[in-house]
């Protein structure tokens, strides 16, 4: 029978071979790491069953080394022991599945716990149901788990997309889409006719989030499902863009929440689709507060783009994130930069061609054009102009191997990263996911992943050790690409800054 092996990486030499030799006596294989990057290479190449690490291990830390581990396919289900001095909350922490444990340790409760664990963590992840929207609705599947009082995840992919719902005794406790969270992601889910689902018994722990009754909340679903189908044409424009209306004056007090919420966000100018992202509420609430606040004068809605500024893309969320984000730099609080990695200049080029359509984007022509129809293009290829000061700048650097030292050169002040793949550069993924290793070995920041052309998807992913709930964003399709990697890469900022 194949036993245990632990992988330990604790700072404290003396306690990481105490563990150890108990662990040995207890009949497990230990590894032990001296710091995070020795611990991130033995837990790619050994494949340990569980991984025990300090929250403040050297060069990496434990919880940066967990949601790295996460993102690889091979060791995303592995279960983690977190040892600290201090409590910590921890993003992504399982609970039934990973350990928080206050120093000193005792073994015996350890070894315990993680037995515990193993068996929690092996009996989860099996399919019990699963099937196509098309012959059964997510609100009939839902109804379906209610009424036989399931636990666990239920996932439902559609169009590339998937959303996560968490169901306790058969109440819904949670949904998660994309960036969006409890109502508004469940209802966006029951937009979707054709797509997959499948259900995983397992301990749902988190918190409810969502405090309405099952039966009511699918009753209310459907409705605003139905009645945005059917009044689509009557609600505002997508691309319209609203704003306060000065001769209103102010909102009065003792109205409901959503409405305060809305008015927030438009005062300074936004597209309503843009407030309907930002916003917690279900969109289709969002929309219909909206026209309400039109119709009685307290906003006003104008066709097309309007004046476009940073503000207007981002929200007020993701730009804290990059404000804490570069404050804690070396180069001043009012700029920043996202590293291009790229396995071309061309695909570099079409990028910043899609940047040029968005608010507070202008283009660096001295750099970018006709330099980036070099191999390897270097240096700045334009520039976000943020509210409140705020500069973003993006570079573009090589991906060969031997110009390592040019990446931590360029790498001060980073707030993210964007990796560029086209067709025929597929060969240099590894290369790419190599390069984009070695600058995060002593920064911390999101990545985002943008292909263009005949890109096997599943070889890429693989290249890239992407998990399944990471995105590829695909470029020439007109579908606003940069806009939504840019979404997506400041929405992990400020998940990323929460955590910290």
């Amino acid at each position: 029978m194949k036993k245990t092996r632990v992988l330990i990486g604790l700072g404290d030499e003396e306690e990481a071979n105490a563990l150890a030799a108990f662990l040995y006596g207890m009949g497990m294989e230990t590894i032990t790491a001296p710091d995070g990057a020795r611990a991130l290479e033995l837990a790619i190449e050994e494949g340990p069953s569980f991984i025990a690490v300090d929250m403040a291990l050297p060069v990496i830390g434990g919880e940066r080394l967990f949601h790295t581990l996460r993102k690889n396919p091979h060791t995303s289900r592995v279960p983690f022991l977190f040892v600290s001095d201090a409590p910590a909350e921890i993003r992504g922490f399982r609970a039934g599945v990973d350990i928080f444990l206050k120093r000193p340790l005792n073994f015996d409760e350890t070894y315990a716990r993680m037995r515990q664990s193993l068996f929690t963590a092996g009996s989860e992840g099996t399919k019990e149901i699963e099937g196509t929207l098309s012959h059964m609705s997510l609100a009939d599947l839902l109804q379906f788990l209610h009424l036989n009082r399931k636990e666990g995840e239920l996932k439902v992919t559609s169009d590339g997309r998937t959303g996560s719902v968490f169901i306790k005794e058969g109440n819904i406790y949670n949904a998660l889409l994309d960036n969006a969270e409890r109502e508004k992601a469940l209802f966006r889910m029951f937009h979707w006719a054709e797509g997959r689902f499948e259900f995983m018994p397992k301990s749902v722990t988190a918190p409810k989030r969502i405090k309405a009754s099952t039966g009511n909340l699918l009753m209310e679903g459907m409705r605003q499902v139905d009645e945005f189908r059917s009044k689509k044409d009557q609600l505002p424009s997508p691309d319209s863009v609203v704003r306060l209306n000065p001769a209103a004056g102010s909102v009065p007090k003792g109205l409901q929440p959503i409405i305060y919420d809305i008015v927030q966000l438009v005062k300074a100018g936004a597209r309503v689709k843009d407030v309907v992202e930002r916003s917690s509420y279900p969109d289709y609430e969002v929309y219909q507060t909206i026209s309400a606040l039109a119709a009685k004068g307290i906003i006003t809605e104008a066709e097309g783009e309007g004046e476009q500024t940073g503000w207007e893309f981002l929200s007020a969320a993701e730009l804290l994130g990059i404000r804490e984000k570069i404050s804690g730099g070396s180069g001043g609080q009012g700029h920043g930069k996202i590293l291009l990695l790229s396995t071309s200049a061309p695909v570099v080029a079409e990028f910043i061609r899609e940047c040029r359509g968005l608010p507070g984007f202008s283009l660096n022509t001295k750099s970018a054009f006709p330099e980036l129809s070099m191999v390897n293009p270097l240096g700045e290829v334009g520039v976000f102009r943020l509210s409140g000061g705020m500069d973003l700048s993006l570079f573009s650097v090589p991906t060969v191997r031997n110009t390592g030292p040019l990446w931590r050169a360029f790498s001060g002040n980073l707030v993210g990263i964007v990796l560029l793949i086209d067709e025929e550069g597929t060969a240099q993924i590894k290369e790419l996911e190599a390069a984009k290793r070695d600058i995060l070995l002593s920064k911390r920041a999101p990545s985002v992943y943008v292909v263009k052309g005949v890109v096997d998807e599943g070889a890429c992913r693989k290249g890239l050790a992407l998990s399944d709930t990471e995105r590829l964003f695909r470029l020439g399709k007109g579908e606003e690409t940069a806009a939504k990697a840019f979404h997506s890469l400041f929405a992990g900022l400020h998940m990323e800054e929460k955590s910290v």
